[in-house]
């Protein structure tokens, strides 16, 4: 069936089989995607797809479905038979990147783990092989990316936030993945810019979707569009970023971070910055995963926040831009995070096994 995306991904065919050709090699292949966005209205763009010869072997939302199409009818990836070559539109839909996916290994009678190319992620959301823990930082970061690409096949995601109620069908516990419009790994895909957690407790009683409403703020009542950022350390550190980035005063920014609330002159200074926190966050794209154990949760949050932060010698570097060079916490600044806690902490390899566990039966139910 013919899609409206079609003719736009014929007309970069040279670009994209370019791409594919760098990414037999080993490389990484990032194409500007100018005009996409002018195809249609979507939440995000986000969109992944695998060809295998003339093949479409996996995709995810239409127009990366149709990119695959398009690409194994032409017949562009027939050369490497042998190769998965896997493509991912970012989020903000001006960038597709191009590589090859680990080769498969040759049938086997006997139930050995996967052995995973050097330099290249391992699959380990595949029920059917074992996953081998990354031994270096730069394995680990493209495993961990590869792992979010396929939770986002999983629950169609990223979503943005600004779109969603407690009626959307959340699971009661997990963890979520924030990333930043112009935020973008080396290779052009999107950058983890937050991770963040709940109820890690015994007596919280905190369900996924309180901590998700309290970031995304007010959509009616008498505080709609605003939000209460005493009650979201991700507020708090947004709002105090925009201020000092629009160099407000410094009676206001002690406000803001105040913990008791502020007098009526003082909220009503306040008033507007909790309406941009609101826009701020709302328009960032994310993922959730269903965790329903509290020691899961705190393992995935802390390791992929260790994993991550550039105070921990993480590997992508904040663009230039970055709200977050504004934050007041230096843990933000240097971290390249939203994040306070874990950035200076030595992550464990092996959550990543855990993470993939999880993915297998992700909670795909949301509205």
């Amino acid at each position: 069936m013919a899609s409206k995306y079609d003719p736009f991904w014929t007309a970069h065919l040279e670009q994209i089989r370019d791409g594919i050709r760098l990414a037999s090699t080993g490389g990484r292949a990032v194409i500007p995607l100018s005009g996409l966005r002018d195809e249609g209205e979507r939440q995000s763009w986000h969109g992944t797809a695998d060809v295998r010869g003339n093949q479409v072997v996996d995709s995810s939302m239409a127009h990366a479905t149709s990119l695959a199409r398009i690409v194994a009818s032409n017949g562009i990836c027939e050369q490497w038979p042998e190769r998965t070559i896997r493509f991912a539109i970012s989020a903000t839909g001006d960038k597709l990147t191009i590589r090859a996916a680990a080769a498969e290994p040759s049938a086997s009678p006997s139930p050995e783990p996967m052995a995973v190319p050097a330099g290249e992620p391992a699959h380990p959301w595949d029920e059917t092989h074992h996953a081998s823990e990354p031994t270096d930082r730069q394995t680990a970061t493209d495993e961990f990316y590869a792992l979010l690409d396929e939770l986002a096949r999983k629950v169609s995601g990223p979503r943005l936030l600004r779109d969603y109620t407690g009626d959307s069908g959340w699971p009661s516990h997990g963890v979520y993945f924030f990333y930043e419009s112009g935020e973008h790994r080396p290779d052009g895909t999107d950058r983890v810019v937050r991770v963040g957690t709940h109820a890690l407790t015994e007596t919280s009683q905190t369900t996924l979707w309180n901590r998700l409403r309290q970031h995304r703020g007010h959509i009616a009542g008498r505080y709609a569009g605003g939000g209460d950022h005493r009650a979201s350390v991700f507020r708090r550190h947004v709002g105090a970023a925009i201020i000092r980035r629009e160099g407000l005063s410094r009676e206001l920014l002690d406000s803001w971070l105040g913990r008791h609330n502020p007098s009526v002159q003082m909220a009503a200074q306040e008033a507007p910055i909790e309406v941009k926190v609101s826009q701020y966050i709302g328009s960032m794209p994310f993922l959730w995963l269903s965790v329903p154990e509290r020691s899961d949760r705190d393992s995935i949050e802390r390791n992929s926040i260790g994993l991550l932060s550039r105070r921990a010698d993480g590997l992508d570097i904040p663009s230039p831009g970055w709200l977050g060079h504004y934050a007041e916490r230096e843990q933000i600044r240097d971290s390249g995070l939203w994040n306070v806690d874990h950035v200076d902490l030595r992550y464990d390899p092996g959550f990543l096994t855990n993470l993939a566990r999880l993915m297998r039966h992700p909670r795909t139910s949301i509205a």
